[in-house]
C-alpha cells in the first residue's frame, strides 16, 4: 500500500456500522437505496455507480459489471443477496431498456453532483456528520471488510485497486 503524501495526510473518513445501518434507514426511495447500496456494497465510486446501464445487472445469473474508472477496466462480480434484494425492489415495477442508464434522473443518467446532492439529503436525515460524504461509503466497506478479516490483497481487488 502507498505511504502517504505527507505524515499530516488525513485518513479517510468512513462510516461505522451502526451509521452505514442508520443511513439506510432514512432512505426509503427503492432507486436511492440501490444506488447508494451498490456504492457501498461494491466500493464504488460515484461516478461509476452512474456509468451503470441496466444491461450491467444481470439478476437471473446473479451478476454485475463494474466498470472502473480508474485504469479502465471492468469485471463481472457476484451479485450479492443483499444487492439483489435492492436491485430487484427497484427494478421489479418498471422496465428500462437494456441500454439505459441504471440510475436515471430527468435528464439521463443522474450526474455526479446529483448522487452527491443526494447523499448530504440522507446524510442530514440520519445525523450524521457532515465531515463524511458520499465516497466515505466506498471506505466504509474496505474498513468492515478489514475489520471482519478479510485479506487485504481481496479488499484491494474488490475495490479495484
Amino acid at each position: 500500500m502507498p505511504a502517504p503524501a505527507s505524515p499530516f495526510e488525513p485518513i479517510p473518513r468512513y462510516l461505522s456500522q451502526p451509521e452505514v445501518t442508520r443511513l439506510f434507514a432514512v432512505i426509503s426511495d427503492a432507486r436511492d437505496r440501490a444506488l447508494f447500496g451498490l456504492v457501498y456494497l461494491y466500493g464504488l465510486r460515484v461516478s461509476e455507480v452512474g456509468l451503470l446501464l441496466r444491461r450491467d445487472v444481470d439478476l437471473d445469473r446473479g451478476r454485475i459489471t463494474v466498470k472502473r474508472v480508474k485504469r479502465g477496466y471492468w469485471s463481472e462480480r457476484p451479485l450479492f443477496t443483499a444487492a439483489t434484494d435492492l436491485l430487484a425492489a427497484y427494478l421489479a415495477p418498471r422496465y428500462l431498456l437494456s441500454d439505459a442508464p441504471l440510475f436515471a434522473g430527468r435528464d439521463g443518467a443522474l450526474k455526479k453532483r446529483q448522487i452527491q446532492t443526494l447523499f448530504v439529503r440522507y446524510r442530514e436525515a440520519a445525523g450524521l456528520s457532515p465531515a463524511v460524504g458520499c465516497h466515505s461509503l466506498r471506505h466504509s466497506i474496505a474498513t468492515h471488510l478489514l475489520d471482519a478479516g478479510v485479506a487485504l490483497e481481496f479488499v484491494q481487488d474488490h475495490l479495484g485497486h
